[in-house]
């Protein structure tokens, strides 16, 4: 009984083929070949412009996801420029309240006198002429050794 079942199924396929290849194969005349070649180009340029509204309708969700992406970077950077100006303020102000109390703590200690200044140079100036003053006269001495084991 397989076999038979097989073979049917042989015929049917080879029968639908034969008429397919019928049909594909008959000679027809010009008019018929121009009017399925005008079909068959219609329905080419369907397609295309099918295609064609596709691409558009996709870059342009595209580009409206793109707008809206941009626009949440831009919404996210700006919060975080807000966030690091306040963290800034904050800082300053925490910095300057601490100064003030250690202003408070240590009185005007804190405020340099010009006076005290004053002092740093004048020491300074007369360490200098000290050690200029030593150095001339150690230079004198060595002079005055060199010429005498002359």
């Amino acid at each position: 009984m397989a076999k038979k079942g097989h073979f049917l199924l042989g015929v049917l396929v080879g029968g639908a083929a034969a008429i397919g290849a019928t049909l594909m194969l008959t000679p027809k005349t010009g008019k018929e070949l121009q009017s399925k070649l005008v079909d068959l180009g219609d329905d080419l340029m369907d397609r295309a412009q099918d295609y064609y509204y596709l691409a558009s309708e996709t870059a342009a969700d595209l580009k409206d996801d793109a707008k809206l992406h941009m626009n949440r970077v831009h919404d996210y950077a700006s919060d975080w420029q807000d966030n690091a100006s306040d963290i800034k303020e904050q800082a300053k102000a925490q910095f300057d309240e601490k100064t003030a109390d250690l202003k408070s703590q240590f009185g005007g200690s804190l405020e340099a006198s010009q006076e005290d200044f004053d002092d740093i140079v004048i020491d300074g100036k007369s360490a200098f002429g000290q050690a200029k003053d030593e150095a001339a006269a150690a230079v004198e001495t060595v002079q005055e050794e060199v010429t005498e084991d002359k």
